[in-house]
């Protein structure tokens, strides 16, 4: 088990470190300081080389030079808060806006935009890198200072675990985070290859503006059915895309993992868990013009090339009686995890 750290780049006015975490089986992990971001999920191949399963930029400044928070933490509260409002302990509160009226990720102050102190930590079958922030509600806009705290955790058994906690302060809070967390599992700009599973029989009905609307929606006979495994790359088009939440582990369904994820040229696979009720699952259909992966060697980036696939409770829960508590008690604790389990399912010759 090793660990590796390098001073990347300084960005804005954020000296950026990269941290690596590298198993006793050459897979390894990279995270960077600013915006608590995984880098890189480096997986060995048959030829010796390694592959990158994350869509990902060299530079810390190419992830805020667009809108898809690739690959970072999110919070206080991942997805849509309508109109940045709602109501805790009898008071209405407002927090800022930064989509079509909405507060979406946390806002335009979130875990994201934060330059995260660091500690490591290693044992006999694992590496981790402990990402710790005093987050303020002068800077972010919520109610109350939290202190939180992002582990990403490699293993021996080639799982990556990012455990996400928070202490409350003086006030309730709201507290609802995931990794924004994008893949590509081939070597190729599209999903053609790619076969995905979902643990769910519902799905989010959501307006235009993509707010829950508080009804949940059979799955069956549907473009939402991923029940069993289907080739996204047709499910996409028969959709025209993909950017909803679906309601997963479900009473007597919570030891099935909630997703599963393969390439089915190179047999390369992540399996997806964690311990809340939901995964928004987002294919990229709509991308602004000029990005460009570190993995594309030089060619832009196109829609469908990666999908998001986001654990988290239930977007807008805080407005929604029956998806989820989010709230973080004053002096309160809470942590949630979500693991990201590689293998390789092609027969071993």
């Amino acid at each position: 088990m090793d660990i590796y750290r390098t001073e990347v780049e300084k960005y804005k006015t954020h000296l950026v470190t990269k941290v690596t975490l590298v198993n006793d089986n050459g897979v390894s992990i990279s995270c960077l300081t600013m915006g608590a971001t995984w880098q890189e999920f480096s997986v060995p191949q048959a030829d010796g080389s390694k592959k990158n399963l994350l869509l990902s930029f060299d530079k810390p400044a190419d992830y805020y030079a667009n809108g898809l928070c690739t690959c970072q933490s999110i919070g206080r509260v991942a997805g849509r808060i309508k109109d940045g409002r709602f109501r805790l302990d009898g008071k209405e509160i407002q927090l800022p806006q930064n989509e079509k009226g909405n507060c979406l990720h946390g806002g335009p102050h979130g875990f994201n935009h934060t330059n995260w102190k660091y500690t490591t930590s290693r044992n006999d079958s694992s590496v981790s890198v402990i990402f710790q922030q005093k987050i303020r509600q002068a800077i972010d806009g919520f109610p109350g200072d939290i202190l939180a705290t992002v582990i990403y955790t490699l293993d021996n058994s080639n799982r990556v675990t990012i455990a996400y906690s928070a202490l409350g302060g003086e006030v309730d809070t709201l507290f609802n985070p995931t990794c924004h967390v994008y893949f590509n599992l081939s070597n190729r700009q599209d999903l053609s290859t790619h076969s995905l599973q979902i643990n769910s029989d519902g799905y989010l009905e959501t307006d235009d503006e993509l707010i829950p609307t508080g009804r949940v929606k059979d799955v069956e006979a549907s473009p939402y059915d991923f029940r069993k495994m289907k080739n996204l790359q047709v499910a996409i088009a028969e959709n025209h895309g993909f950017d909803d939440a679906f309601v997963v582990n479900g009473p007597g369904k919570a030891t099935m993992p909630i997703a599963v994820l393969r390439d089915d040229e190179s047999g390369d696979q992540v399996t997806i868990d964690s311990d809340r009720n939901g995964l928004v699952m987002y294919t990229m259909h709509e991308i602004e013009p000029g990005i460009y992966f570190s993995r594309d060697n030089g060619k832009e980036a196109i829609g469908g090339e990666g999908i998001a696939l986001e654990a988290q409770t239930l977007p807008d829960a805080i407005n929604q009686a029956n998806f989820g508590d989010i709230v973080l008690p004053r002096q309160g604790k809470k942590t949630y995890r979500i693991q990201f389990a590689y293998d390789n399912v092609l027969p071993k010759e």
